[in-house]
């Protein structure tokens, strides 16, 4: 596998964005900024997950000035940046001083489980919970079989078949097929993205969507049968995409949103408890902060955007 830029700024996810939903794009200093409309002849801006390299050209004069004419030049309300860099990496997040206002909302989830792929597979066997452990070695040994692929076909039709009765058991909004047909396609061909399944004989069990970016394998995607579930194959699922992201030299696996220590009515409460069964280290980052361009409306769009999630069923 080739050597993986930030995929979430890579000409692949400008590509797949623009092809689900966002209307136009643009660089400013390589940094790349989406757009996608609003009603009423609105728009929002979005950078997604800017890494620590790139920190300090979006905070800079001549970046905010160029967003703020890009803004202008279409009527958006605000500029949504979403920084991917730990808060642990300093004592106070600088965006709070450089016009940037924390958002209402997130993009991609503000805290994640990391599991270190350095170590060795015992090692990793090791610091995992002793549940987690016991249950990787139940699941192999019911004969399960695990495939992957990165392009569009049957598999991935597996993959959305228990994704959307996932998402329907737990009332819950989700995907349309055509994105993940766009993902794999545009992701796929270029070592971005592949699809594990895991069967039992040919019946598919459990199934994820990983992508690969930097050093890192994240978990983006994922579902499973609510049959069999005493065969544990999303445990086998799981080991062997951490056993697959390690013979490829990646250095983490970034299980990719979990649910904070303080929620426990957090509807990821569930899948935040399965996730820490293999270990890892809790990790928050600053998540997405922003530029306002419209005070007036941004206010009311606020307003709007929270009535509307409280009347989604989770």
């Amino acid at each position: 596998m080739k050597s993986m830029d930030n995929v979430f700024q890579s000409p692949e996810w400008e590509e797949l964005k623009l092809a689900t939903g966002y209307t136009k794009s643009y660089r400013v200093n390589n940094v790349l900024i989406l757009q996608r409309n609003l009603p009423l002849g609105f728009s929002m801006l979005y950078s997604p997950m800017v890494d620590k390299s790139t920190q300090s050209t979006v905070l800079s004069t001549q970046f905010k000035t160029e967003v703020r004419k890009i803004g202008e030049e279409n009527n958006s309300i605000f500029y949504r940046l979403e920084l991917d860099v730990p808060v642990a990496s300093s004592e106070d997040c600088v965006l709070s001083t450089e016009n940037y206002a924390k958002s209402f909302e997130e993009m991609q989830p503000e805290h994640t489980l990391i599991l270190d792929l350095t170590k060795s597979e015992a090692e990793i066997l090791a610091q995992m919970k002793s549940k987690g452990r016991y249950n990787i070695k139940v699941a192999e040994k019911n004969n399960l079989t695990v495939g992957k692929t990165n392009k569009t076909g049957p598999e991935l039709d597996s993959f959305f078949n228990l994704y959307s009765a996932t998402a329907k058991r737990h009332k819950i909004s989700y995907r349309a097929k055509k994105y993940f047909d766009s993902l794999l396609e545009i992701l796929g061909k270029s070592g971005y993205a592949e699809l594990f399944t895991v069967y039992l004989d040919e019946r598919p069990l459990a199934s994820a969507i990983i992508i690969y970016s930097d050093r890192k394998a994240i978990y983006l995607y994922g579902a499973s049968s609510d049959e069999y579930k005493n065969l544990m194959a999303p445990y086998q699922l799981h080991f062997e995409i951490i056993k697959e992201a390690r013979s490829k030299g990646f250095e983490t696996y970034d299980f990719f949103g979990i649910a904070p220590e303080d929620a426990p009515n957090h509807p990821w409460v569930g899948v935040t408890r399965f996730k820490k069964q293999f270990g890892g280290t809790e990790r928050q980052i600053y998540g997405s902060y922003d530029l306002i361009l419209k005070p007036i409306v941004y206010k009311m769009f606020k307003m709007a955007e929270k009535i509307r999630r409280r009347q989604v069923s989770f």
